[in-house]
């Protein structure tokens, strides 16, 4: 259970229990308040009411930050590599690496978008203004075997509100040999005419 939901809960408990009680003295359940005038039992009413009042007000508070943080999950950027023109064997027809690499925005646009591109040691400082939805990136192209064992790609941008972010993408190539796994292209049915 998140803690939002268990928060919910023990609030929901409290006011139940705040109900059940103030009911229960209101007919006379406790020998104790049998005596109390009516103005006594408005007083403890309003009390009652005070304190689910300001448990509700919690939980309204508790929920409006938790939609704060998925609105702003919502208008982020959701950055991916994507591997482009494979290269195929051509005895069996597999594709055995590729030659081109594109960094790709699948949210919002990423503005001021500075791009740290790293494999074999070396790393290339690049920069795009900025990347919309669906827009790709081309941070590298070339012949596989330059890849070496591990890329890693480091990506600072701001969002539409101009928050900072920063997102650390890699690609193992050598735990993706080592499991046997094959590269398989990504189609896009928008261009697959």
């Amino acid at each position: 259970m998140s803690s939002f939901n268990r928060i919910i809960f023990y609030a929901a408990v409290l006011v139940l229990l705040l109900l059940l009680f103030s009911l229960a003295a209101y007919f006379g359940m406790f020998g104790f308040f049998q005596n109390m005038s009516f103005n006594d039992i408005t007083l403890l009413v309003g009390i009652v009411n005070v304190g689910t009042t300001v448990v509700f007000a919690i939980v309204a508070t508790i929920n409006g930050l938790e939609a704060k943080k998925t609105r702003s999950d919502f208008v982020r950027p959701h950055l991916s590599l994507e591997p482009a023109y494979f290269d195929y064997d051509i005895k069996t027809g597999e594709i055995i690496g590729f030659t081109c690499l594109n960094l790709v925005n699948g949210g919002t646009v990423a503005r001021d978008v500075e791009i740290d591109f790293c494999c074999k040691g070396k790393c290339s400082a690049l920069y795009a203004s900025s990347v919309g939805t669906n827009d790709r990136v081309q941070i590298w192209n070339g012949m596989f075997s330059e890849l070496g064992d591990n890329i890693t790609v480091n990506v600072k941008y701001s969002n539409m509100f101009n928050k900072n972010l920063e997102e650390v993408l890699t690609i193992n190539i050598d735990s993706i040999k080592e499991a046997k796994r094959k590269f398989v292209p990504v189609l896009n049915p928008a261009n697959s005419h």
